[in-house]
């Protein structure tokens, strides 16, 4: 019990020490709150956009894409953003494609993309794909929905609203039969339907008067994935397909390599922000404690006459340094998390690399770190200033 009495009274002297030098002590708190504020946003970002390229590339699944001419770029888009596209090839192009040497299987998709009107429950992106053929959607996807898809349900992207088992399209309301992981890309606010289906969507569209970005006849295609047979040989399949007419060739590996380089160069940027700020705020800290335990001297002294000892001393200026770091790492930290939850999509919308939420574990953990380095970062500051004015080996 004396001991905590002790504490406690300790724990006094500290607070009025705190608020006899009030502007000093906001200021120790606010470099915690923005140093540990700023780690804990990029850090979450970092590990978010780390998933979303990851589950990007994962989900491509193609060895190679081929588009209309002049809308490879688009493809690209469609996979490694949020953004939504449409463009148009006859499907022709498709036995052109078969012919070429080494293609294992030729799949084409057709893209529609919804008004932003009052036609469907929320804009989104339509691909349709060849059931027969398909070996970039159907993979991800249960076995025992691919019959349903073949029968006129859907399948919805992880963004897509899906109200007691379906989804609205054009006045009809189509069963959704599954709903995919997060990707991080423009396929979280898609849905996949079977090409089958497209006439149909597209014939309901003009009956409600409503309608489609473009319109599509059964003969268009917008994308066709391929599988290469020999994965060595995908530079000779892209050199044959590459002699089709008004064609664009999109390469797993020239999407993989843009995907990581830019995510490369985004966690050099924030890596050298994070070490900067450290940097400056030790610096400011190491200055500000410096200056200001020099300036205490006489109140050191006055304790030292009334028969306190210097190691209490230097407990007591310890703990009030800690009791100004705490606030600041705790409130930037919570502050932090806090902000990173409210503006997730804003942050996906601003980030140009495929983005989605990191795992719990990964989000404690940053927040744990975050907390607990800005914590220990001020009474490490004032370590030296405390140790040069309360030396351990003087016994007066």
């Amino acid at each position: 019990m004396g001991t905590l009495q002790r504490f406690d009274k300790l724990d006094k002297l500290v607070f009025k020490s705190i608020s006899s030098k009030l502007y000093r002590s906001i200021g120790l708190i606010l470099i915690g709150l923005v140093l540990s504020f700023a780690m804990v946003i990029i850090s979450l970002t970092a590990f978010g956009m780390a998933h979303g390229s990851q589950n990007a590339a994962q989900r491509m699944g193609a060895d190679i894409i081929v588009t209309p001419k002049g809308h490879g770029d688009d493809m690209e888009g469609i996979l490694l953003t949020t953004k939504k596209s449409f463009f148009y090839m006859d499907s022709s192009v498709i036995d052109g494609i078969r012919e070429v040497e080494g293609v294992e299987t030729a799949s084409p998709q057709t893209f529609l993309m919804t008004l932003e009107s009052s036609c469907c429950d929320q804009p989104v992106q339509i691909i349709g794909i060849d059931m027969d053929s398909d070996f970039v959607v159907t993979p991800w996807i249960d076995r025992k929905y691919i019959r349903s898809l073949e029968e006129g349900a859907l399948i919805a992207g992880s963004k897509v609203n899906v109200t007691s088992g379906t989804f609205k399209m054009f006045g009809k309301e189509y069963p959704v039969a599954a709903t995919l992981d997060e990707s991080g890309s423009s396929m979280d606010a898609t849905v996949f339907v079977s090409r089958n289906l497209i006439g149909e969507i597209m014939e309901n569209a003009q009956n409600a008067g409503q309608g489609v970005i473009a319109e599509v006849n059964s003969k268009d295609v917008s994308a066709v994935c391929v599988k290469v047979a020999d994965k060595d040989k995908v530079s000779r399949v892209v050199a044959g397909l590459s002699r089709l007419q008004n064609v664009d060739i999109v390469t797993a590996e020239s999407v993989s390599s843009k995907l990581f380089s830019g995510l490369k160069d985004t966690y050099i940027v924030y890596a050298v922000v994070i070490v900067l700020m450290v940097i400056i705020s030790i610096v400011l800290l190491f200055i500000i404690h410096y200056i200001t335990l020099n300036d205490r001297k006489k109140e050191v002294e006055i304790l030292r006459t009334i028969g306190i000892s210097r190691k209490k001393i230097g407990a007591f200026l310890m703990r009030e340094v800690l009791w100004t770091a705490f606030p600041g790492a705790l409130i930037g930290t919570a502050f932090g998390f806090l902000s990173f939850v409210v503006m997730l999509q804003l942050i996906e919308a601003a980030t140009k690399i495929p983005f989605t939420a990191p795992y719990i574990g990964e989000e404690v953990a940053v927040v744990a770190v975050s907390f607990l380095l800005t914590t220990v970062l001020g009474p490490l500051c004032a370590l030296f200033s405390i140790k040069k004015l309360c030396p351990e080996n003087v016994y007066l």
